[in-house]
């Protein structure tokens, strides 16, 4: 549900609309199974060509169903006319909140209404805000890298991967370990505030997995594992919460050790930066 992999069938899960989230799937070979004749390379240009992150427009969360493509396609009256939405083509920030960029049926492309969040959420139009937060996400993380051959040569090979097996050969003849870095590195390429593993330690060998862990204590970004694997754990995680019987038990941590009080008093004078003494 974190990643919008699956919906809760009660409640909500709550994005920051600026949120990128990267995401490893254990059987991590289904991100690029359709693409096993692309170089690695090709597939992140490919992955990233529009500006914004293909995988994440298949994902449960912004993929309109028969149903909800139906109620959407009712009219509805903005400025007193009877419109039907389109399409959310851009977005931006206001004081309180974010107003979308609404393309209507049948009206020319140019012709666009800015409707604020609360009122697209209040007609049901939760997958489109989410499927244009997800596209303006994706775009503050690719601001600053051109999606180039070079460039991507480059991050593959901070992955791992040399320009023999980056840019010149196809996925299919790459082996596990290889693959397992392609997904890794096209899933980090729009530099994602967090990346969520599951059984990363799948295919790789212990010189990868030894750079893997060096690399997530280096990230700083959020991360979430799930894995099996006692040893690549515990060199992550020195501290464990088992949650059990609805409780939760920390261990690893010195949570018994004696916290010292600690007494603050305001200082009559400070000296700034500058030097200045303020009173």
């Amino acid at each position: 549900m974190l990643t919008g992999e699956s919906e809760p069938t009660t409640g909500t899960v709550w994005r920051h609309t600026n949120m990128r989230i990267a995401y490893l799937a254990q059987h991590a070979f289904h991100h690029i199974e359709k693409h096993l004749d692309k170089t690695p390379n090709e597939y992140i240009q490919w992955r990233y060509q529009t500006g914004e992150d293909k995988e994440d427009l298949e994902k449960v969360h912004v993929k309109v169903t028969d149903e909800e493509k139906k109620a959407m396609d009712q009219a509805i009256t903005v400025d007193g006319v009877k419109r039907v939405v389109e399409n959310l083509v851009g977005r931006r920030k206001t004081k309180k909140t974010y107003e979308y960029e609404v393309q209507w049926v049948g009206l020319d492309p140019t012709i666009t209404t800015w409707l604020p969040r609360y009122k697209l959420e209040d007609l049901g139009f939760h997958k489109l805000i989410a499927a244009c937060d997800a596209k303006e996400a994706a775009k503050a993380g690719l601001v600053a890298r051109p999606l180039t051959q070079k460039n991507v040569e480059k991050h593959l090979e901070d992955f791992g991967l040399e320009a023999e097996f980056g840019t010149h050969s196809r996925m299919r003849g790459l082996s596990g370990g290889q693959k397992v870095k392609v997904v890794l590195a096209a899933a980090m390429w729009n530099k994602p505030h967090m990346l969520v593993l599951d059984e990363p330690t799948n295919y790789l060998d212990r010189d990868s997995l030894g750079a893997l862990a060096n690399a997530i204590k280096e990230y700083g970004g959020g991360v979430v594992v799930i894995t099996h694997n006692a040893e690549f754990c515990d060199g992550l995680c020195p501290e464990v919460w088992t949650v059990a019987d609805g409780t939760c038990t920390p261990t690893g941590h010195n949570w018994n050790a004696k916290l010292e009080k600690l007494n603050w008093k305001a200082e009559e004078e400070t000296t700034d930066a500058l030097g200045n003494t303020v009173k």
